[in-house]
């Protein structure tokens, strides 16, 4: 059964409002402006041509996002890359103000022409999700080892039971898709889920990783960028440790997205910290990213969501 329209269209109305709201609350008790202001007064041309690249990086990063989703629903509602980069937007917006970014699968099948597949897409959404867990770990164990060697004093036994928690989670999850998809449900969103998953492949899941990994080397080009701007100077080598590092613990410990800004920020002191002392520099380029990547295509879906609705 489809829901009903208005409320639907409420329900997403207050959703981008809660958005704004919690935005400009953040911003509101953002203390460090000065630093921000600084660092665009300061920053020469080459500096600037860094930001800007970091910038135009983030469409391509929606894009790479919105290829994995449709490719994952290929089988339960064929799309356009646009409409595919029109419900990634979107889901920036369900995202921004729940914990784990529980909110973008649900925010992102809110859009689809059949409100039907609304479990069959958050199922496979996971999938996705985990795809990009997966690349972090391979990139980020080979970096977590060579960071220890940089700083042995840092407990990371922690991070160990962490990852391997981590490991026996994605060792368990084939049984579970296959006892999802083989099973026989009564409730109408849990055959759709079923068929969903019934489609999953090896190969499809390793084109799943391939969309991956090019969003998360957006991501760490991005930061690295960033990183540059703000004056964090640490060697190429340096940077293929920690930024790899970085993003394998902030996958691990995740947190509601809209507190990134104080959340990353404080692990990107600890790790960064290792191999530059500009603090500030860290903490700023945090900062950008976090706008760049969180807030802007927030506020992008929010726009596209009225647009559309308007059409």
């Amino acid at each position: 059964m489809k829901p009903n329209k208005p409320y639907l269209r409420i329900f997403n109305t207050l959703l981008i409002l809660a958005a704004y709201g919690y935005l400009v609350y953040r911003l509101t008790i953002f203390e460090d402006y000065f630093s921000f202001l600084t660092a665009f007064r300061t920053a020469d041309i080459g500096l600037w041509l860094t930001l800007l690249v970091a910038l135009l990086l983030m469409p391509l990063n929606v894009v790479a996002e919105a290829g994995k989703w449709r490719l994952l629903l290929r089988k339960t509602e064929p799309m356009t890359i646009w409409g595919a980069q029109r419900q990634v937007y979107y889901g920036y917006v369900g995202a921004f103000i729940t914990p784990y970014h529980a909110g973008d699968y649900p925010a992102r099948a809110m859009l689809l022409k059949d409100k039907g597949n609304f479990s069959a897409a958050v199922g496979v959404g996971l999938v996705g999700s985990i795809a990009l867990l997966v690349v972090e770990l391979i990139f980020g164990v080979p970096a977590t080892w060579l960071f220890i060697s940089y700083n042995p004093n840092i407990p990371m036994q922690y991070f160990a039971v962490a990852f391997i928690v981590l490991v026996l989670m994605l060792s368990f999850l084939p049984h579970l898709v296959r006892y999802l998809s083989r099973r026989e449900w009564k409730n109408t969103q849990m055959r759709q889920l079923s068929l969903a998953l019934s489609h999953m492949s090896y190969p499809l899941f390793m084109k799943t990783i391939a969309w991956s990994m090019l969003r998360y080397a957006i991501w760490a080009l991005q930061l690295a960028l960033t990183l540059h701007f703000c004056g964090v100077d640490m060697t190429p080598v340096q940077y293929l440790i920690a930024i790899p590092f970085y993003y394998m613990v902030v996958a691990i410990f995740p947190s509601l997205p809209a507190l990134n800004i104080a959340i990353r920020g404080s692990w990107s002191l600890i790790i960064f910290g290792v191999f530059s002392q500009n603090t500030a520099g860290i903490a700023l380029a945090v900062l950008f990213i976090w706008l760049i990547n969180t807030v802007l295509p927030m506020l992008i879906g929010s726009i596209l969501y009225r647009n559309g609705k308007t059409r």
